[in-house]
This record gives structure tokens, C-alpha cells and sequence, in this order.
């Protein structure tokens, strides 16, 4: 799924969330499809609990992991954004 250039995202607030011993689980309303977040993900999901734009998401990540690429760090938080998007867990902001 492209992203639009300046387009922020938020969590979609129809999503359950569950977190156990720290792990991150989401159910999806319409079909309840649970899905587990690794890590980066979990990360994300916590960040975009207010609406975020990836490059946005891409700056906290990179001020906490100095030592990895900045475009690593965008094309990887990219593809976990692109996911929750697909899966319906997360929404575009107009």
C-alpha cells in the first residue's frame, strides 16, 4: 500500500488491544482476526496512539537507535505501517 506524502495515521479505535507479559495482541473487529506485534511493530502502535506521520515515526525511532540507517529505520517502519493499514488496524487521517 503506498503512502501518501504528509499523510499521518492513528491506531483504528474500533481495534482491541491486549497486552500480555509486555506482547502486544490485536483483534480485529469485523472478522476478529488476532494478530501478534513484534517489537518494531508494538513500538509503532504505541507511537501512533496520537496521529503520526512516518516521517515523524521514523525521527522517534531514529533517536533511540542512533547506530541504524535512517532509511532503513523508514523503509522497515514503512512496511509495518503499510500492514496495519491493509489489515485494518490502523487508519489514514484526512
Amino acid at each position: 500500500m503506498a503512502m501518501a506524502e504528509g499523510s499521518r495515521y492513528q491506531r483504528n479505535p474500533a481495534v482491541t488491544e491486549t497486552e500480555i507479559d509486555g506482547e502486544i495482541f490485536l483483534v480485529e473487529p469485523e472478522t476478529e482476526e488476532v494478530f501478534y506485534l513484534d517489537p518494531l511493530g508494538s513500538g509503532l502502535w504505541r507511537l501512533i496512539a496520537e496521529p503520526h506521520s512516518l516521517p515523524e515515526a521514523a525521527t522517534v525511532y531514529a533517536a533511540a537507535f542512533p547506530d541504524t540507517d535512517r532509511t532503513t529505520i523508514e523503509a522497515d517502519l514503512g512496511a509495518v505501517l503499510s500492514d496495519l493499514l491493509e489489515r485494518g488496524l490502523a487508519v489514514e487521517l484526512p
